[in-house]
């Protein structure tokens, strides 16, 4: 980025420097400088948006959203990159953006008030354990010894909690906190990606499900693996494999690529369920409302 791009990001974003361009030990470095403004670049829009009035941002990093045990045994380590995100440490909360794999926004965005943190631990993975009962873990946190540092000093002391106690999801047209598992916004009636139409697409087309979700890589290595075995089940279908002399064991084979169909539209529903979860806006381009 060059060096206009990162004044540009200066004069829109609230920035204690002291904090954000400094090492753990408090030293400033011009290396985490342009390291913190590269990070937050793409996020200037989303961040003018929904930073409170005196706000200020200490610190951003990227990292990989909590990951569930099954999505990555489904996934493999491509799930690292689908669940990229970028962590940015306020002085009263830590907003969460999941990103694309080259780390820009989605359009979605999550919060965790510093009050509803019963414990945090934080190196290469943060560790947060929420005031609602609820862990979680998010991976490969860049900078996460500092990012330890910075948000434990914050978080020590509150016996307070607000209504969440966790963290949750918030409109990115409106920032009004949104309700769990109701996919329109309660304030602006912002329209959502839901769970019923995700189904629908995962089962009706090979890869519909992960495009709806806005994960076209996925989708293509769905398609990918679906059409081969759609097509060699239906050439046994078309063939007389039911004849005299071939209906012992006939059933065998489309047997077995039925069951993998089956097993590869179960893993799509899943996955395309979990994904709506982050809240993705129907409409790609919508106009935010100002909180003043």
């Amino acid at each position: 980025m060059s060096k206009a791009l990162r004044d540009d990001v200066l004069r829109h974003l609230p920035i204690d420097g002291e904090k954000a361009f400094t090492s753990a030990n408090g030293r400033f470095r011009e290396k985490l400088k342009r390291q913190q403004l590269n990070i937050l670049r793409p996020f200037v829009p989303a961040l003018k948006h929904v930073l409170e009035a005196d706000e200020e941002i200490l610190l951003a990093a990227r990292a990989i959203s909590p990951v569930k045990f099954v999505e990555e045994l489904t996934t493999g380590l491509f799930i690292f990159m689908i669940r990229r995100c970028v962590l940015v440490v306020t002085d009263r909360r830590i907003l969460h953006f999941p990103s694309n794999p080259g780390f820009g926004p989605r359009d979605s965005l999550s919060q965790t008030w510093f009050t509803d943190i019963a414990s945090f631990k934080a190196g290469r993975k943060i560790r947060i354990r929420y005031k609602n009962g609820s862990r979680e873990i998010f991976h490969r946190v860049l900078n996460g010894r500092k990012f330890g540092k910075v948000v434990s000093g914050l978080t020590r002391g509150s016996s307070a909690s607000t209504q969440y106690r966790g963290r949750h999801s918030v409109c990115p047209k409106c920032t009004s906190a949104l309700v769990v598992e109701s996919y329109t916004c309660p304030q602006c009636r912002l329209q959502f990606k839901d769970p019923h139409t995700a189904r629908l697409f995962s089962l009706s087309l090979p890869g519909a499900g992960y495009f709806y979700t806005r994960h076209p890589f996925l989708g293509i290595a769905d398609i990918l693996l679906q059409l081969p075995l759609l097509f060699f089940l239906f050439l046994y279908v078309l063939s007389d494999f039911v004849g005299p002399d071939r209906f012992q064991g006939s059933f065998t084979i489309p047997a077995v690529l039925t069951g993998i169909l089956i097993v590869e539209k179960m893993i799509n529903i899943y996955h395309a369920e979990n994904f709506v979860r982050e809240y993705i806006p129907v409409e790609r381009i919508f106009r935010k409302i100002s909180k003043n």
